[in-house]
């Protein structure tokens, strides 16, 4: 049998590079934060749709390997202008955490702040990024919003 195959890897879809951090919580004992950033630029429209599949692909990588309590996707060193795949990319973890308290928060800045603030909130709404309630513009902000949600859901 003659089988002609060609060798993929996930990178080959994307420029776009990634880091991934865990911390400790500092509110709830025994829980870790992941911050998981991605760095480069995003294609613009559907030329950047391999960029969210990698994205998430990634991530839900990254949430199976070290499967944290909360999530902080950091966008701050990413340029990104318009593509709505993006939002398959925030829902990343939604299958393995689906009956379980995870809370996510996003890290923006002006590199991809309006762009992210259109998709969650539409083309013309007046409103801020700040009133989706998870995203921020520092990582300090976010982080300080997940440890708020982890000491929320252990109190129930």
């Amino acid at each position: 049998m003659n089988l002609e195959t060609t060798r993929v890897r996930l990178e080959d879809l994307s420029q776009i590079d990634y880091e991934i951090h865990i911390g400790k919580s500092a509110a709830v004992e025994y829980r870790k934060v992941m911050i998981l950033k991605f760095i480069g630029s995003y294609g613009f429209g559907s030329g950047g749709n391999s960029d969210a599949t990698y994205m998430r692909a990634m991530g839900e990588a990254a949430l199976e390997a070290w499967d944290p309590d909360a999530l902080i996707l950091d966008l701050s060193d990413l340029d990104y202008e318009w593509g709505d795949m993006m939002d398959y990319v925030f829902d990343m973890g939604v299958d393995k955490y689906a009956d379980l308290p995870f809370p996510k928060a996003m890290v923006v800045s002006e590199r991809c702040e309006e762009a992210i603030r259109t998709l969650l909130l539409g083309l013309y709404s007046p409103k801020g990024i700040e009133e989706t309630g998870w995203v921020f513009r520092s990582l300090e902000d976010a982080w300080s919003y997940v440890e708020k949600k982890l000491v929320e859901y252990k109190s129930k």
